[in-house]
Order: C-alpha cells, then structure tokens, then sequence
C-alpha cells in the first residue's frame, strides 16, 4: 500500500509539474512576437555585415512588438512557400515580407496593409535592352527559349503561368533575379513596379515594359499576412497600424527605407 501511495503521490506531482511546465511554456511563447519573413528582398528584409536583420518590415515588425509589450522573434524562412506553411501551422504569429495584398491571398489569409499603393501592372526588367521585337508580354511567343524569372510563390509567379510559351524560373528573391537577368541566364523577370523602380534607380543599365493587369491580379497595397483562424490577433494588429499611421511612425520608417516615394 505504501508502495502504491508513493507511486500514486509521484505519478500525480510529475502531473502537476508537467501542466506547470506547459503553462509557464506557453506564458513565454506568448511574451514574444514571432513573424515569419525572407531575407534577400530588399529593403524589406536583408542580413547586414553583422550579421544582423534589417530592413523595413524588421523595424515594423519591431514596433509592433513594443507595442503589444513582447518581445521580437525574426525567423528567416527563405522564401515565400515556407512563411505560408509556418503561418498555416502556426508556426508563425504573422509574415512579413512586402507582400503583395491579391484576391486570390485574401481568400486564404487574413491581410492588413500596412504600405505600399495599388498596382494595376507588373514589369518586364531587362538588363541593358528590350528586345526590339517586343512590345508587350505576349511578344515574347516570337522567342524561343524566352525564359523569365519570377520569384517563387509569388502572385507574378501565377500570371506567368496563362503564358505557355515562356518558360518560367522561379528563384528566391529579386536580388537573384537580377543578377540572372544581368548575366543573361534569363531574358528578364517580373516584378511589382515599386520594386522595378528602385533597381532602376540603383542601376542604370535596367530597363522596364510594363504588363497590364487583368483584375485577378492587380494589388492592393502589401500586407501582414495572418491566420484566419487568429481573428483577435488580426483585429489587435489593425488598431495597431492604424495607430503607427496616425502617429506618424509608418510613414518615417517608409522615408527611412526609401519606400516613401
């Protein structure tokens, strides 16, 4: 009997100290801000000499932090497909990589913008010239081997796709985009207009075609993308924004980061 009252006593503290140890878990999970983002993308995400992140969404997603009182997790997913799966599985409160607010997102996740404008075009980025036999997209059928980078899940990754005779090279990021193109491993890629208008900036051997936008891919400004299922976070994150655009500070950090424009 003894036996059984120790092993009954023993069995029921290990119990308790378990649920303690889960509580005081989840108590700590809940004290930090954990937001999935990609780096290599410019200025939204980037590693520094030091090693360290930076960029426009780590500063926004650092005041969010501070003002939700939490502290701040960065997790590097490395492109697109892996933030959505981290936030599917919620792995990930949120994802913050400049992403492009579409229909067919808001039909899967819950999106605040946050910055960016409407866009009813993509571009066409080319290194040093345009082809003089293409005027528009659908040019490029009179190519063979027209070979056009995009990056990998993105929403200009999906509009390639009603064009069979370009063969898509998804990659990871537009600074390896460029660098394809600039090396003539591919023709050109596809990007928003903001970010085409910054590389052209910083390179003058860049040039554009714009690309007209049916309405199912036109976007709406970039968005923190969030659960569906997280209806609280989401209506805590609105407030939140709403509130860094009222008091100015979105709109420093765009100045900041160049996105101000």
């Amino acid at each position: 009997m003894n036996k059984f009252l120790i092993l009954t006593t023993t069995t029921v503290a290990l119990f308790i100290a378990g649920v303690y140890f889960t509580l005081c878990s989840t108590k700590k999970t809940d004290a930090v801000l954990t937001v999935g983002m990609m780096s290599g993308w410019a200025p939204f995400m980037t590693i520094n000499a030091q090693g360290n992140y930076e960029g426009f969404d780590v500063d926004v997603a650092q005041e969010l932090a501070n003002r939700m009182g939490k502290g701040l997790e960065i997790q590097d997913l490395g492109s697109l497909a892996p933030c959505f799966l981290a936030l599917e599985q919620n792995k990930v409160d949120m994802v913050l990589s400049g992403l492009d607010i579409t229909e067919q997102r808001l039909a899967k996740l819950s999106m605040i913008q946050y910055t960016g404008q409407d866009v009813t075009t993509f571009e066409l980025v080319f290194w040093n010239n345009i082809p003089a036999t293409i005027k528009s997209i659908e040019d490029l059928r009179t190519m063979q081997d027209a070979v056009i980078c995009a990056e990998a899940g993105s929403a200009q990754e999906k509009f390639l796709d009603q064009y069979t005779y370009i063969t898509k090279k998804p990659m990871g990021s537009a600074t390896d985009m460029l660098l394809d193109v600039k090396y003539g491993k591919s023709l050109a890629f596809i990007i928003e207009p903001r970010v085409a208008a910054r590389f052209k900036k910083q390179e003058s051997s860049i040039k554009t075609l714009p690309v007209p936008l049916p309405k199912e891919f036109r976007v709406y400004g970039e968005g923190i993308g969030i659960n569906k299922k997280r209806p609280e976070l989401r209506a805590e994150v609105i407030a939140l924004i709403a509130a860094m655009k009222t008091d100015g500070i979105l709109a420093a950090l765009e100045k900041k980061w160049g996105l101000g424009e």
